[in-house]
């Protein structure tokens, strides 16, 4: 294993790096770092990003830059699993020996969305090189980071309009939360709206322009996605589940679970289950070269074992 400089000057070095899924309505706990930590959602979910008590909906592919002292947490999506790739870095001992990006500044975008493939495609190099060569993780994937980086701060510079993404209202945030609390209901969409003292007509907007669904079809989606955790994670049978979530008739469950998933919900059951992985989304793409759902790099670990 080739000896490398503990840090090479200007370029980020990397602690810690992985590829996970988090069970659906987990989250992390508000904190704040003292190093970098670069997150990218590959799929948009109803999880949040809170900043400094500003949320921020992700529900399109997204890359999130969190800086040293910023104070945050993540709020999952409550009715489906979400994935996210992560790396932790630092430029050395002090924020000043940072590369001039706007995306590492303090106060910086909080969110940039984007679908394109080459920062994807990049993200997900940087992870198969920390997998395979961890003992080039100084300079190689220092460079693919650092290049990473460079790449998102082009993304900001030629869409201005788009980064940073507008926090959703307050109101919206907490209809979201109104359904999850009462997911076991015939919920509807006046009751919705009274929950947080909006009109019908103005929750109806709002939710078209923030999550790109109305409040019905919301409140289906959540449903329906609840129910795909409790075929996975429980023995019960498909009209218990669908009893336990508000439908009367399982029939009508049964159209909606196929409207929505595009297969039956005993299809979902026999296609997904797996004792093994109760506990995580399986991920049937399979678009990375490396394990995923686990921790892929870690810098502290391959020290003791370059001691040893």
């Amino acid at each position: 294993m080739e000896n490398q400089p503990d840090q090479i000057v200007g370029l980020p070095a990397i602690s810690v790096a992985g590829d996970i899924v988090k069970r659906a309505g987990t989250g992390l706990a508000e904190r704040t770092l003292h190093d970098y930590e670069l997150l990218y959602f590959p799929y948009g979910t109803r999880s949040l990003y809170v900043l400094e008590d500003h949320e921020f909906l992700l529900n399109e592919p997204s890359y999130i830059v969190t800086r040293p002292g910023e104070r945050h947490e993540y709020r999952y999506d409550p009715g489906q699993p979400s994935r996210h790739l992560f790396v932790h870095f630092t430029f050395g001992e002090a924020e000043s020996e940072a590369p001039p990006l706007r995306i590492l500044t303090k106060g910086g975008p909080p969110v940039i969305r984007s679908g394109d493939e080459l920062p994807a495609n990049m993200m997900k190099q940087l992870m198969l090189v920390l997998y395979r060569h961890p003992e080039n993780f100084r300079r190689r994937a220092g460079l693919l980071l650092l290049t990473l980086l460079e790449e998102l701060e082009s993304l900001v510079a030629d869409s201005p309009s788009d980064c940073p993404a507008d926090p959703i209202p307050s109101q919206i945030a907490k209809a979201l939360d109104y359904i999850d609390r009462n997911i076991g209901s015939p919920l509807s969409v006046d009751e919705l709206a009274a929950s947080v003292g909006w009109t019908h007509e103005h929750l109806s907007r709002s939710f078209v322009r923030y999550t790109g669904r109305s409040p019905r079809e919301t409140i289906s989606h959540r449903k329906i996605e609840r129910a795909c955790q409790l075929l996975l994670h429980e023995d019960r049978s498909v009209k218990e589940i669908a009893y336990s979530l508000g439908y009367a008739d399982e029939n009508y469950f049964y159209r909606v679970f196929k409207q929505v998933k595009g297969i039956t919900a005993l299809e979902y059951r026999r296609k997904y289950f797996n004792p093994w992985y109760s506990e995580l989304h399986p991920i049937g793409e399979g678009d990375a070269p490396y394990p995923q759902n686990r921790i892929l790099f870690n810098a502290a670990m391959l020290n003791d074992r370059q001691e040893q």
